[in-house]
Protein backbone atom coordinates (compact mmCIF):
# COMPACT_ATOMS: atom_id res chain seq x y z
CA UNK A 1 0.00 0.00 0.00
CA UNK A 2 1.43 3.37 -0.89
CA UNK A 3 0.56 6.56 0.83
CA UNK A 4 0.73 9.64 -1.35
CA UNK A 5 1.37 13.43 -0.21
CA UNK A 6 1.87 16.64 -2.40
CA UNK A 7 5.76 15.85 -3.25
CA UNK A 8 6.21 11.88 -1.85
CA UNK A 9 4.84 8.58 -1.83
CA UNK A 10 5.63 6.35 1.37
CA UNK A 11 5.64 3.00 -0.19
CA UNK A 12 6.99 -0.35 0.85
CA UNK A 13 10.62 -1.41 1.60
CA UNK A 14 11.62 -2.85 -1.81
CA UNK A 15 14.96 -4.71 -2.83
CA UNK A 16 15.70 -1.58 -4.43
CA UNK A 17 16.02 0.44 -1.59
CA UNK A 18 19.61 -1.46 0.19
CA UNK A 19 21.91 0.93 -0.87
CA UNK A 20 20.03 3.65 0.46
CA UNK A 21 19.37 1.73 3.51
CA UNK A 22 22.86 0.95 4.52
CA UNK A 23 24.01 4.34 4.25
CA UNK A 24 21.53 5.70 6.67
CA UNK A 25 22.95 3.41 8.89
CA UNK A 26 26.66 3.55 7.90
CA UNK A 27 27.10 7.45 7.65
CA UNK A 28 28.35 8.46 11.03
CA UNK A 29 26.99 12.16 11.07
CA UNK A 30 23.06 10.37 10.67
CA UNK A 31 24.48 8.42 13.62
CA UNK A 32 25.65 11.57 15.94
CA UNK A 33 22.08 13.19 14.53
CA UNK A 34 19.83 10.44 15.54
CA UNK A 35 18.97 8.12 18.08
CA UNK A 36 20.72 5.29 15.80
CA UNK A 37 24.32 3.54 14.83
CA UNK A 38 27.03 3.71 12.51
CA UNK A 39 29.22 1.19 11.67
CA UNK A 40 29.44 -1.51 9.39
CA UNK A 41 26.45 -3.53 8.34
CA UNK A 42 24.98 -5.55 5.59
CA UNK A 43 22.34 -5.60 3.83
CA UNK A 44 21.15 -8.53 5.20
CA UNK A 45 21.21 -7.61 8.37
CA UNK A 46 19.65 -4.18 8.15
CA UNK A 47 16.56 -6.01 6.40
CA UNK A 48 16.36 -8.64 9.11
CA UNK A 49 16.22 -5.79 11.60
CA UNK A 50 13.25 -4.49 9.94
CA UNK A 51 11.68 -7.87 9.48
CA UNK A 52 12.31 -8.20 13.34
CA UNK A 53 9.92 -5.21 14.36
CA UNK A 54 7.00 -6.24 15.74
CA UNK A 55 4.59 -6.32 13.13
CA UNK A 56 1.93 -5.05 15.71
CA UNK A 57 -1.71 -3.86 14.08
CA UNK A 58 -1.03 -0.41 12.50
CA UNK A 59 3.07 -0.25 12.64
CA UNK A 60 4.32 1.23 9.41
CA UNK A 61 7.72 1.09 8.12
CA UNK A 62 7.96 3.16 4.58
CA UNK A 63 10.66 4.30 1.92
CA UNK A 64 10.35 8.04 1.50
CA UNK A 65 9.98 8.72 -2.57
CA UNK A 66 9.31 11.46 -4.77
CA UNK A 67 6.18 11.42 -6.17
CA UNK A 68 8.08 11.72 -9.79
CA UNK A 69 10.40 9.03 -9.56
CA UNK A 70 9.01 6.51 -6.80
CA UNK A 71 11.70 3.85 -7.41
CA UNK A 72 14.09 6.50 -5.82
CA UNK A 73 14.25 5.85 -2.10
CA UNK A 74 15.01 9.66 -0.41
CA UNK A 75 14.76 8.12 3.19
CA UNK A 76 13.01 6.27 5.86
CA UNK A 77 10.05 6.85 7.89
CA UNK A 78 8.60 4.74 10.55
CA UNK A 79 5.47 4.89 12.72
CA UNK A 80 6.41 2.57 15.85
CA UNK A 81 5.10 1.68 19.25
CA UNK A 82 1.46 2.29 18.48
CA UNK A 83 -0.94 1.76 21.07
CA UNK A 84 -4.56 1.27 19.69
CA UNK A 85 -6.18 1.35 23.20
CA UNK A 86 -4.84 4.86 24.04
CA UNK A 87 -4.43 5.84 20.26
CA UNK A 88 -1.12 7.20 20.14
CA UNK A 89 2.46 6.33 18.24
CA UNK A 90 5.73 7.44 17.20
CA UNK A 91 6.79 8.75 14.90
CA UNK A 92 11.29 8.57 12.99
CA UNK A 93 12.59 9.89 10.21
CA UNK A 94 15.97 9.87 8.45
CA UNK A 95 16.71 11.45 4.94
CA UNK A 96 19.23 11.25 2.89
CA UNK A 97 21.73 14.63 2.41
CA UNK A 98 20.71 15.25 -0.89
CA UNK A 99 16.83 15.19 0.02
CA UNK A 100 17.05 17.68 3.35
CA UNK A 101 15.99 20.98 2.87
CA UNK A 102 13.67 20.34 0.30
CA UNK A 103 10.25 20.12 1.69
CA UNK A 104 10.41 16.22 1.75
CA UNK A 105 11.04 15.63 5.10
CA UNK A 106 8.14 17.68 5.67
CA UNK A 107 5.79 16.35 3.13
CA UNK A 108 6.63 12.91 4.90
CA UNK A 109 5.85 13.74 8.38
CA UNK A 110 2.53 15.57 7.45
CA UNK A 111 1.26 12.52 5.31
CA UNK A 112 2.21 10.28 7.50
CA UNK A 113 0.23 12.32 10.43
CA UNK A 114 -2.57 12.76 8.19
CA UNK A 115 -2.97 8.76 7.54
CA UNK A 116 -2.53 8.20 11.44
CA UNK A 117 -4.60 10.49 12.52
CA UNK A 118 -7.63 9.89 9.68
CA UNK A 119 -6.88 6.47 8.49
CA UNK A 120 -5.57 4.67 11.80
CA UNK A 121 -7.51 7.09 14.37
CA UNK A 122 -4.97 8.05 16.13
CA UNK A 123 -5.09 10.49 18.86
CA UNK A 124 -1.51 11.35 19.38
CA UNK A 125 1.58 11.46 17.80
CA UNK A 126 4.93 11.99 19.25
CA UNK A 127 8.77 11.91 18.10
CA UNK A 128 12.17 11.88 20.91
CA UNK A 129 15.04 14.39 18.60
CA UNK A 130 18.31 14.55 20.03
CA UNK A 131 18.82 18.17 21.52
CA UNK A 132 21.31 19.07 19.17
CA UNK A 133 19.76 18.04 16.13
CA UNK A 134 18.05 21.52 15.25
CA UNK A 135 16.67 20.33 11.54
CA UNK A 136 14.63 17.68 13.21
CA UNK A 137 13.01 19.63 15.78
CA UNK A 138 12.61 22.67 13.08
CA UNK A 139 10.94 19.37 10.69
CA UNK A 140 8.64 18.67 13.53
CA UNK A 141 7.85 22.08 14.78
CA UNK A 142 6.68 23.41 11.41
CA UNK A 143 4.89 20.40 10.94
CA UNK A 144 2.43 21.50 14.19
CA UNK A 145 4.09 19.61 17.09
CA UNK A 146 4.95 20.58 20.22
CA UNK A 147 8.42 20.53 22.79
CA UNK A 148 6.77 18.66 25.36
CA UNK A 149 9.86 17.84 27.34
CA UNK A 150 13.59 17.26 27.51
CA UNK A 151 14.77 14.32 28.82
CA UNK A 152 17.90 14.57 30.68
CA UNK A 153 21.03 12.73 29.81
CA UNK A 154 19.16 10.23 27.95
CA UNK A 155 21.40 9.45 25.13
CA UNK A 156 25.69 8.38 25.38
CA UNK A 157 27.39 9.20 22.70
CA UNK A 158 31.00 9.77 22.12
CA UNK A 159 31.76 9.83 25.63
CA UNK A 160 28.91 12.25 27.23
CA UNK A 161 25.13 11.98 27.60
CA UNK A 162 22.76 13.92 25.20
CA UNK A 163 19.40 15.08 26.24
CA UNK A 164 16.59 14.08 24.20
CA UNK A 165 13.36 16.69 23.63
CA UNK A 166 10.07 15.05 23.16
CA UNK A 167 7.52 16.07 20.61
CA UNK A 168 4.13 15.89 20.69
CA UNK A 169 0.82 16.52 18.69
CA UNK A 170 -2.36 15.92 18.99
CA UNK A 171 -5.10 15.26 16.64
CA UNK A 172 -6.90 18.68 16.44
CA UNK A 173 -10.37 17.62 17.51
CA UNK A 174 -8.66 15.62 20.99
CA UNK A 175 -7.08 19.05 22.11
Amino acid sequence: MNIAGNKVILRAIEEQDKEMLLHLIQVPEMAKMTGGYSGPSSYTHQMNWFRALPESAGNLRSIIADKERPEIGLGIIILSDVDRRNGTGEIYIKLIKSARGRGFGRDAVNTLVSYAFGEMGLKRLYSNILENNRASRRLFETCGFKQEATCKSKVHRDGHYENVCRYGKARPETT
